[in-house]
């Protein structure tokens, strides 16, 4: 969450004017003129106009102090270069994540340490061991190279290592790092959908929308609700399904669905936190009633 930035100039010439005269008769009951031609209060707006070009400026950074924060930051300005392109370029710097702490920085920096890596998640695994107290712990990173036509994509031995190697020279020296392919929980399903009776698409073009949109739903790299690639760890849950297949066009209603053979099962859990879908078979059915 962004910090709201304060506005400090908020005090006014009225305003400080208005206080002023209003305190006058609690510390100077005597002092009864307070026409603008008393001396006392041409005195007082005086101070309050210069109060408020004080004030006025707290708000104003000049540009110089701005050419030092970014050298603050480890950015010099270039010659003739506007002052906020180089501020934008000493954030941009200093949001660079040097150092893996979290679980979501190690994610983050597996996603950029190799070429050919489109997702990547983070766990703490525990190790539990006999008369040891705490348990041993375990980052357990998670990396799905870029390879859309492969339903279940494995990272290369090369992936994992360059990975790895990244990872190891920002985490912790006491932190112990492993870089694994996810484990896939694989799925069959089977449908049975009413075409339209109303609609102009053929029964093949009905299946092949089910199919692809099916496929893509449960894509480790695309799927998902997002289209971001499917959730780490999150079931197939039966209900998704139906909604997501009686919204293609052409489809009227889906008659029966299966998954892995069974037609009772609200979802399909995955097998662990790091685990993504393997869509093993599809097998799509499509009727006029």
């Amino acid at each position: 969450m962004t910090l709201p930035i304060p506005k400090l100039d908020d005090l006014t010439y009225d305003r400080l004017v208005t206080e002023a005269r209003s305190l006058i008769p609690r510390y100077f009951p005597a002092w009864t003129d307070h026409n603008p031609s008393d001396p006392g209060i041409t005195l007082l707006e005086l101070f309050a106009f210069l109060a408020e070009t004080v004030s006025y400026q707290l708000d104003r950074v000049p540009e110089r102090s701005l050419e030092k924060f970014a050298r603050l930051a480890g950015e010099e300005r270039i010659p003739g270069e506007p002052v906020a392109t180089t501020l934008r370029r000493a954030v941009e710097g200093v949001d660079v994540r040097l150092r893996a702490i979290t679980v979501r920085e190690y994610a983050a920096i597996a996603r950029g340490a190799a070429a050919g890596i489109a997702r990547a998640a983070a766990v703490v695994q525990d190790t539990v061991i006999a008369n040891l107290y705490p348990d041993e712990q375990t980052v357990r990173v998670v990396i799905v190279p870029d390879e859309p036509a492969d339903p279940a994509p494995v990272p290369t031995q090369a992936q994992r290592q360059g990975v790895f190697e990244v990872l190891r020279s920002r985490a912790p020296i006491t932190t112990r790092v492993q870089v694994v392919s996810p484990d896939y929980t694989g799925v069959d399903i089977a449908v049975a959908v009413i075409r339209n009776p109303a609609g102009r698409i053929s029964g093949e073009g009905v299946r092949g929308g089910v199919e692809q949109a099916v496929r893509s739903f449960l894509s480790p790299l695309a799927g998902g609700t997002k289209g971001e690639g499917w959730q780490f760890g999150r079931p197939v849950f039966r209900s998704e399904l139906y909604q997501l297949i009686e919204g293609i066009t052409g489809v009227d209603h889906v008659r029966r669905l299966l998954l892995n053979g069974s037609e009772e099962t609200a979802g399909i859990p995955l097998t662990s936190p790091t685990s993504l879908v393997h869509l093993l078979s599809l097998d799509v059915t499509v009727t006029d009633s």
